[in-house]
């Protein structure tokens, strides 16, 4: 079955190479590649203990329960494409970040040490906004990346000091912003949860389809 399938895709792009056009010729490529895919950006070590810190310096976002939904579901997806096998519940290290002061605040290594984690994936929010525009409705969340190790004390990716930007979108069209509270606390939760997944689709080989993330 398989040889007579793989016999007919064949003999179909031999023919199709000769019509005129080549927009004729991308379902035939998707029949026998599949999808194209897009590879993770950073390969985590998949036996250290890993914590996913959603941090928001600059108070982007109105509800923390927002940023540890981010968290977990990275955490969840992580776990769940077996690219780890063994994460901390991010809530620790959350919770640890709200004990600081302005006088006392812990570095990203001491935060994971505090938690006993090897590696954090740390994702700081730039934006998180429902009208990134005047007049214009396009969900966006936007983070910068990167990965610590704990016992170095220092960034293992990316090479920036900045980080790895990564946004995410829900496209929408117009004329469909929320018109109450309740409507627009669904889309804010909706881009968490969208933010989070994106987090984690950093990490590993995905369909282009599947993904989230914008301009990575």
């Amino acid at each position: 079955m398989h040889t007579i399938k793989a016999t007919f895709l064949l003999a179909a792009f031999a023919a199709l190479t000769f019509l005129p056009g080549c927009n004729i010729l991308t379902p035939v490529a998707y029949a026998i590649h599949g999808p194209e895919k897009i590879n993770p950006v950073f390969t985590l070590p998949e036996n250290a203990t890993t914590v996913v810190f959603v941090d928001d310096p600059s108070s982007k976002i109105a509800q923390r329960r927002l940023r540890y939904a981010m968290a977990e579901i990275a955490t969840n997806q992580l776990l769940e494409k077996r690219i780890l096998v063994d994460m901390l519940e991010p809530r620790g290290i959350l919770a640890a970040a709200t004990k600081e002061t302005n006088s006392s605040r812990m570095s990203i290594t001491e935060l994971g040490k505090s938690v006993g984690a090897d590696i954090v994936i740390y994702a700081v929010v730039t934006e998180f906004s429902l009208s990134p525009e005047t007049g214009s409705y396009i969900p966006q969340a936007t983070l910068r990346v990167k990965v610590i190790d704990v016992a170095k004390g220092k960034r293992v990716w990316p090479d920036s000091s900045f980080g790895h930007l990564a946004q995410i979108k829900i496209p929408q069209l117009p004329g469909l912003s929320p018109d109450n509270n309740a409507a627009q606390l669904a889309i804010e939760q909706e881009l968490a949860a969208r933010a989070g997944l994106g987090l984690s689709q950093l990490f590993y080989k995905h369909e282009i389809v599947e993904t989230v993330l914008f301009g990575r």
